[in-house]
């Protein structure tokens, strides 16, 4: 019998072993960024790659500097890999001219400390990306390979240095390979975070963007939970055909108005009306509409069109207005 238990107490803390090593692995290889705060920063970014090179440092051809519309690249958070799509800047700037001067990894490193706090970003991590815990995420734990298809920043087996700004439009992630400035280069990686707009190819006539094309305004009729935001799959078609107005016009702006007739106390009505409008836009956001292009305003019962006194007055005045700025 004391055998037998002592077996069973080997075989517990085995599988307990197991069970914390397969916990730890999941945890790596997660490729969602979890748990990273990042402070809001209300500094003016610039242009895209909002990054200049420092002094006497330059992309030495083409091949050098490019810039992909869209690409999915990966970082490390010092406890796992996680991936970020969007739009991206990957150059390898060479000195050109060193006058006897010659920047250093620390004062490299420095430089871009500097930068990154001044507007209002954080430093996620520096050091060696651990290979054996980026194969679960992004398929292979070749570097090289990945940074040859703009994945991970160039030479990133070197070591790495990574940032993220997040400003209430943007968030802005940074890769930094510093370890390569004794050969007189190094690599910056910049990807403006984004979801690419989704593709309506459709033959549905869009009534919203022809509405939007002559009077500037259209009004839609949704169909919501009862008392809640929840948009109900019979009127999420109407969501595709405002996507489809951003695919017709992706510099438009527009505002999500949503109004309902006084089946309630007031501010109860402009409560749900507000969060009704706030959950079209990060649906529209979900679907690659860019958030600084979408306004949201609930006006409860405050602007009607009609009487309410009748039940199809009520239903005309429970509408969505899609308003061009």
């Amino acid at each position: 019998m004391k055998k037998i238990a002592t077996w069973t107490v080997i075989l517990l803390l085995q599988t307990l072993f197991v069970s914390a090593q397969s916990k730890s692995i999941n945890k790596a290889g997660n490729s969602k960024q979890e748990n990273i705060q990042i402070p809001i920063s209300n500094a003016e970014l610039g242009d895209f790659p909002y990054f200049k090179t420092l002094p006497n440092f330059y992309p030495r051809n083409s091949s050098d500097s490019l810039t992909l519309e869209q690409n999915r690249v990966y970082f490390f958070d010092g406890n796992h890999f996680f991936s970020v799509d969007g739009k991206v800047s990957s150059q390898r700037l060479v000195v050109i001219e060193t006058q006897g001067r010659h920047f250093s990894e620390f004062q490299l490193i420095q430089e871009f400390d500097k930068i990154v706090n001044t507007l209002g970003g954080k430093k996620i991590y520096t050091g060696k990306m651990p290979v054996n815990l980026l194969k679960p995420v992004a398929g292979t734990d070749d570097l090289v390979s990945l940074g040859s298809k703009h994945q991970v920043v160039g030479s990133a087996y070197g070591g790495i240095v990574e940032y993220v700004i997040k400003t209430p439009e943007k968030e802005v992630w940074v890769q930094l390979h510093p370890y390569s400035i004794g050969s007189s280069f190094y690599h910056l990686l910049v990807v403006e975070k984004q979801e690419p707009l989704l593709s309506i190819n459709t033959n549905k006539i869009n009534s919203i963007l022809e509405d939007l094309d002559k009077n500037n305004k259209a009004v839609i009729a949704l169909d919501f939970a009862t008392d809640g935001e929840e948009l109900l799959t019979s009127s999420k078609d109407e969501i595709l055909n405002i996507v489809g107005v951003f695919q017709a016009h992706p510099d438009w702006k527009l505002e999500i108005a949503v109004h309902n007739a006084p089946v309630g106390k007031p501010e109860y009505i402009l409560s749900v009306t507000q969060k009704r409008a706030e959950g079209i836009k990060q649906q529209l956001i979900s679907l690659g509409v860019k958030a600084t292009a979408l306004e949201a305003k609930g006006w409860g019962d405050t602007k009607p069109i009609t009487s309410n006194d009748t039940e199809k007055g009520r239903l005309l005045n429970t509408r969505v207005e899609v308003v061009k700025l």
